[in-house]
């Protein structure tokens, strides 16, 4: 009796040893966790078509019927039995995927059903559209909150095969969250998309979707070490299950919503097909990913989330983390996983990483134990016996170190690098747009070419841009300055704005911008900005002096900030003094209130109707020094 007893008690701790890791695989699924954004089509694919990809993703947010205040809309309730059966069927091959179904809280279709006194009109009384098809919804009014969460309770809780909810376009709240969170016994699943990644938060989401702030890193927009804090807080801080999620697209995808709906099928499908051999973005973005513990996902972007797109890179078994992520001393990032190790370079220059032993390239195939690593790029390492690769690795291109003299290249993706002897160095796009300003290899502005703007907000894209006066081959150059100069056109619907920009940068560590415009048509302006970002990160807290005032730029969001506008401003950081001249006078703001981790300088030098054939110029000075 006593060994039928001990018989049983076995049993019963394997039985219990098996539930514990049956329970932590579900909260606790291997990596890389991959995401689906809206695009996975539970409801519209047989499962014969969409298993074999269905099977391998973690996360799919929205990717059934997208609700945009249109609950009863026959395509919602017609599409709930092929999602049920499809989720059903998933789950027996993937029980760690999670359903979160996609809710459009701030937009809705021009609809009867809407109540009149829920739109969000503009100045004149009227509905306006942020986004095409689409109108801006009160959301400060206490019936529309209370709807969103009653329907959310129904329509997406009420039904078990659903696991959470997502909320597109909100920000953390302090009641529709909250009271979401606390559906489903307060294990309810809850993710939104405030565009970047919020500080807040944490107790009643289990996470939010980073969309394309990977990109804005790689523009030099958003400073990748307060990009990835904020990460790392969201793997940390969050309620579990972990469901943040970074999504990124190429580099070569346009994804103003404005010029996409204007394209034909056939431009659009030529332009993903282009797009998706750039893999430089989601191997940044993935690995970046990896040095959390949420999910990534990568596709055409905006206007085409959802992309069944899959790369070798997702296949990797990496199993576990064995510990946190560390920084190296060169500034790239690092994590060991059971399978591999991680390395990410958010640097602005390119890397070499070694390893104690030798390790296959997943991306390249490269086996070595020196490999490196480009710029915004990411690199999975595993084990390996294979023999060492005989050719000899990519040679770094640029280094924190300045030149003795000015430096120029142009690189992939057709932008121009300039770095002067003293620290300065300009990174511009073909369109003569300014993706980086750096200074002794630290981000220190961006901007500088202009946002132009139809009503209510409708912006300009740049049209058959082209360079008058290329930056040469890679090398040095015997001068004091060198002079780029640009030219293309603004163009949205019938309007168009000519320009012609020239860019000088000297080797007294300062760049000057002047711009030619010219009316090519008769225009309606909502706004014209020249500015200069600040990055928050890097500016709280430091002096800004313009019109006889100096103020300290505050640490907390700010609807107003007091400073004069003005054609001369000074800025005194830590390390360095920047004087700023502008033939427009220009105002400082706090962009954190529209979703931006910057101070803007901005100077709006034209608006409303402009007669064709009006022309306009603006210039910029830039001058920066070491702070002795």
């Amino acid at each position: 009796m006593a060994n039928y007893r001990l018989l049983i008690c076995l049993i019963l701790l394997l039985i219990s040893a098996a539930c514990y890791a049956d329970q932590k695989k579900m909260v606790d699924p291997p990596f890389p966790r991959i995401a689906n954004c809206y695009g996975a089509g539970l409801s519209w694919t047989n499962w014969e078509k969409g298993s074999e990809y269905w099977s391998k993703l973690g996360l799919f947010i929205g990717g059934g019927y997208d609700l945009h205040y249109d609950w009863e809309n026959p395509r919602w309730t017609n599409s709930l039995a092929k999602l049920k059966e499809n989720v059903a069927q998933l789950k027996k091959v993937n029980p760690n995927a999670m359903i979160l179904p996609y809710v459009d809280v701030i937009e809705g279709p021009d609809s009867p059903s809407i109540p009149k006194a829920w739109w969000d009109l503009n100045e004149k009384g009227e509905k306006w559209s942020g986004w095409p098809g689409m109108y801006r919804i009160n959301m400060k009014l206490k019936d529309v909150l209370q709807y969103n969460l009653d329907k959310v309770r129904t329509d997406v809780f009420g039904r078990d095969y659903f696991d959470g909810v997502f909320y597109d376009c909100w920000s953390p709240d302090k009641w529709l969250v909250p009271e979401t969170a606390k559906l489903r016994d307060g294990k309810a699943i809850v993710m939104l998309n405030a565009w970047n990644l919020p500080k807040d938060g944490f107790e009643s989401l289990n996470g939010v979707l980073s969309e394309d702030e990977i990109n804005r890193v790689i523009e030099g927009k958003v400073d990748f070490e307060d990009f990835l804090s904020r990460y790392q807080a969201w793997s940390t801080r969050s309620r579990k299950p972990v469901v943040t999620t970074i999504v990124c697209h190429p580099e070569g995808i346009n994804d103003d919503p404005w010029k996409w709906e204007k394209m034909t099928r056939e431009e659009k499908d030529a332009m993903v097909k282009k797009a998706q051999s750039d893999e430089s973005p989601m191997r940044f973005g993935l690995t970046t990913t990896l040095l959390g513990d949420g999910y990534f996902a990568y596709d055409t972007g905006t206007q085409g989330r959802g992309n069944w797109w899959w790369f070798k890179e997702f296949d990797v078994k990496l199993g576990h983390p064995k510990g946190a992520p560390h920084k190296n001393a060169d500034g790239t990032w690092q994590r060991e996983f059971d399978g591999g190790i991680v390395v990410v370079n958010g640097t602005n220059y390119d890397a070499v990483v070694r390893t104690p032993d030798v390790r296959r390239d997943v991306s390249t195939g490269r086996v070595a134990k020196k490999f490196t690593i480009p710029m915004f790029d990411g690199r999975i390492l595993i084990p390996t016996k294979e023999p060492l690769t005989k050719t000899a690795d990519i040679v770094p291109r640029f280094t924190i170190k300045p030149p003795n003299i000015l430096l120029t290249a142009t690189l992939p993706g057709d932008f121009s690098i300039v770095q002067t002897p003293g620290g300065l160095e300009m990174r511009i796009e073909k369109t003569g747009s300014i993706r980086q300003i750096l200074w002794h290899g630290v981000g220190l502005m961006n901007g500088g070419f202009p946002v132009v703007a139809a009503p209510p907000y409708k912006p300009f894209s740049v049209d058959a841009a082209k360079v008058d006066t290329p930056v040469p081959g890679f090398g040095a150059i015997k001068t004091d300055e060198i002079t780029l100069k640009y030219q293309g056109k603004l163009v949205e619907s019938a309007q168009r704005v000519e320009y012609v920009e020239t860019c000088t940068v000297r080797s007294d560590n300062s760049f000057s911008l002047h711009f030619d415009f010219t009316a090519a048509s008769d225009l309606d302006i909502r706004m014209w900005r020249h500015f200069l970002g600040l990055p928050v990160a890097k500016y709280m807290g430091q002096t800004v002096k313009a019109g006889g005032k100096s103020i300290v730029l505050p640490t907390k969001t700010t609807d107003e900030i007091t400073l004069p506008s003005s054609k001369q401003i000074i800025i005194e950081t830590n390390e360095a003094i920047i004087t700023i001249e502008s033939s427009i006078p220009l105002g400082l703001m706090d962009d954190r209130k529209y979703g931006s981790e910057q101070y803007l300088l901005s100077g709006y030098p034209i608006s409303g109707k402009v007669k064709q054939g009006t022309k306009l110029s603006v210039d910029m000075k830039v001058t920066v020094a070491d702070k002795k």
